[in-house]
């Protein structure tokens, strides 16, 4: 098919012709050959079946009288058959009666298996078994073995004449097709004679000279009018180019002009970007300050809370026995709202390093970090947490990630509602991030409250037995996207909640940013249990 691709167009349509003419002789000398191949079988096949007929009356008598010289002499009447090989006569048990076999045919082969009917082609020769019938009674049975040559000689004569038609109407359909292909050929060798012509010249003016109304024509007149307005656009082109000096002319005048005030405008923008750096420089140096203020604001209230919370458990030690079931009560709300506002406190410091401190990325394994986590959570004995699939080593900060699987398996555990509390934990692969998810059976999360969660300082939860201060899935939340991945939930209520997010495969880079190197301590987890991390 490519070399027919690659030729001129005329060649292409003789070669076309050609080939369909030969394919269809070829298809009907195929089946001219084959028909003659079937006819001839079936003739030699219905003429030995009508001598062995014959050869089976003649022999009965023989066969039945045990006659084995008659039997021979009418075998012999075969030999008007040249092409009969051998001839038999078989008794009722298959033993052999009279034989004839055909001069320089010296060694007569039996048939293997002696049938009393049928036929059998095989190892080019045809055999035939008749059974010989006297008074409806099988007395024995004749066998006669033809040679197939005469038919393979017509099969050989039919195929010679059909390559040499063959060949006889290849040569004619090589001269008819070298005469007609110039019907076609013609017109298009001259169109393409002008395409040239105008791509050579650029003139547009010439035009093909149509010579029928066939599709070829309609080629010729769609090529004529694209010309004629490819040269009406020609026209329309130069004289634009003219228009567009001229305006060219006028708008360099203009921009000659412009250029002035840019000038002057550059000058502001300059003086303005510099004022712009002295205002980031400032807003740079009160944001340090702000978080300098937020760790020594928080390092100073710790220290009266811890005094407070301190002074309380003396006050309810040492004055156990001098003080009420009211008094009681209200020493133990008094050592609740220190460790609330600790954890606020822990909380807002949480929250404010997220992204402004510095902690170096390594090959986090969370197959070994997770169990750890579990055990810094200590869920209680009607809860269980497993695995569900293998968990990937990824690159980040080992401290964020373990705050991100920390606050949310504390929220799964604390809220936990039912009897027998199951907390899953899964990851996929998706796209080119690592699918992270958390799933447990409690109380589930209304839909309006999606979003309020992921929120600083909203809660879901008054009651005393939840109080949590609202900061811990902000961290999550800002984290996560610090990351560049995104976190989401689904939720039932009665059912559970699953927490879903996302972390890049290729992980994180080392965060180069202002700030201090955080060694992160359980201090409030130490003294006030795993309330922070709640939101």
């Amino acid at each position: 098919m490519l070399i027919i691709q690659n030729m001129a167009i005329k060649h292409k349509l003789m070669a076309i012709m050609m080939l369909t003419c030969v394919a269809a002789l070829l298809l009907v000398g195929t089946a001219f050959v084959f028909w003659g191949w079937t006819v001839h079988k079936n003739d030699i096949l219905q003429d030995l079946l009508v001598q062995a007929e014959m050869t089976a009356n003649n022999c009965k008598a023989a066969l039945a009288f045990a006659d084995t010289k008659d039997a021979e002499e009418m075998l012999k009447t075969l030999r008007a058959e040249s092409s009969i090989m051998l001839g038999c006569v078989y008794t009722r048990t298959g033993e052999v009666f009279a034989t004839y076999h055909r001069n320089g045919y010296d060694a007569p082969e039996l048939p293997v298996q002696i049938k009393t009917a049928g036929y059998d082609f095989r190892d080019g020769s045809l055999t035939v078994f008749k059974p010989i019938v006297l008074d409806n009674e099988t007395i024995g049975s004749v066998c006669l073995r033809s040679d197939l040559s005469p038919m393979y000689r017509a099969l050989k004569r039919n195929a010679e004449n059909t390559i040499a038609v063959l060949l006889l109407a290849s040569l004619a359909a090589y001269f008819i097709s070298s005469k007609l292909q110039s019907i076609i050929s013609k017109p298009i060798l001259s169109l393409a004679e002008v395409a040239k012509e105008v791509s050579e010249k650029r003139d547009y003016s010439a035009r093909a000279v149509k010579q029928s109304n066939d599709e070829v024509g309609l080629l010729i007149d769609a090529f004529n009018e694209m010309l004629e307005q490819i040269q009406q656009r020609d026209s329309e082109l130069v004289k634009a180019k003219e228009e567009l000096e001229l305006r060219v002319q006028e708008r360099t005048s203009e921009l000659t002009t412009a250029n002035e005030h840019l000038t002057g405008e550059i000058a502001e923008r300059e003086k303005a970007e510099r004022k712009q750096a002295e205002l980031l420089k400032e807003l740079e140096s009160v944001n340090q300050e702000l978080r300098d203020f937020a760790y020594i604001a928080s390092h100073d209230l710790k220290a009266p809370l811890r005094a407070i919370k301190t002074l309380a458990e003396w006050i309810n030690t040492d004055y156990a026995d001098k003080l009420d079931d009211d008094g009681k009560e209200q020493l133990r709300l008094l050592g609740s709202r220190v460790a609330r506002m600790h954890n606020l406190i822990e909380g807002i410091l949480q929250y404010s390093r997220v992204g402004h401190v510095n902690e170096k990325t390594a090959e986090v394994n969370l197959a070994k970090l997770i169990p750890e986590i579990i055990d810094m959570v200590a869920p209680p004995e009607n809860i269980t947490v497993t695995v569900e699939n293998e968990l990937p080593v990824i690159k980040c900060e080992e401290t964020r990630i373990m705050q991100v699987f920390q606050n949310i398996l504390s929220n799964a555990v604390k809220y936990m509602d039912k009897p027998q509390g199951i907390i899953k934990m899964g990851c996929v692969q998706e796209g080119g991030f690592w699918k992270f998810s958390v799933s447990d059976n409690g109380p589930g999360i209304e839909e309006k409250y999606f979003d309020k969660i992921f929120k600083i300082f909203q809660t879901l939860s008054a009651r005393d037995e939840f109080e949590s201060t609202g900061v811990g899935l902000s961290v999550v939340k800002k984290t996560v996207e610090l990351f560049g991945g995104k976190i989401w939930l689904e939720s039932e209520i009665g059912k559970g909640t699953t927490f879903f997010f996302t972390f890049p495969l290729e992980g994180v880079q080392d965060y180069t940013g202002e700030g201090e190197e955080v060694t992160v301590t359980a201090e409030s987890d130490q003294e006030n249990g795993d309330d922070n991390n709640e939101s």
